[in-house]
């Protein structure tokens, strides 16, 4: 008797534990589809402002690259990413993210650095 009430509670216990690992499967699921909708979107915008420039200018597909390549190595790193790398704070200099507006040890109000900056 107490070993069946051991093994009914150790069933238990595994269950609960595969259905909480079930709804995180489905909502990272969810969550991947939503990014690659996001990120479908941003190309098709950005293929599409990257056409309408040349359209209307004399740049060429070089010089996109070139601005690509210039901008990746901006983080020291030619990876293919924007990088994140810290600044320093124009008040204590002290490094910061650059995913705040603020410092976080004196409040100065730092901005972003460019348009796209997360």
């Amino acid at each position: 008797m107490l070993w069946e009430m051991y093994q009914y509670r150790a069933i238990n216990n595994a269950s609960s534990k595969a259905s909480i690992a079930e709804t995180k499967a489905t909502t990272t699921g969810n969550n991947l589809r939503l990014l690659e909708d996001k990120l479908d979107s941003l190309a098709l915008t950005c293929q599409a402002l990257w056409e309408i420039l040349r359209d209307r200018t004399k740049l060429t597909e070089e010089d996109l690259i070139a601005k690509v390549t210039e901008i990746d190595l901006r983080d020291g790193k030619e990876d293919g990413r924007m990088g994140n790398a810290g600044i320093p704070c124009p008040r204590c200099n002290r490094t910061l993210s650059r995913r705040h507006d603020n410092c976080m040890y004196c409040g100065e109000e730092v901005g972003k650095s460019h348009l796209f900056q997360q």
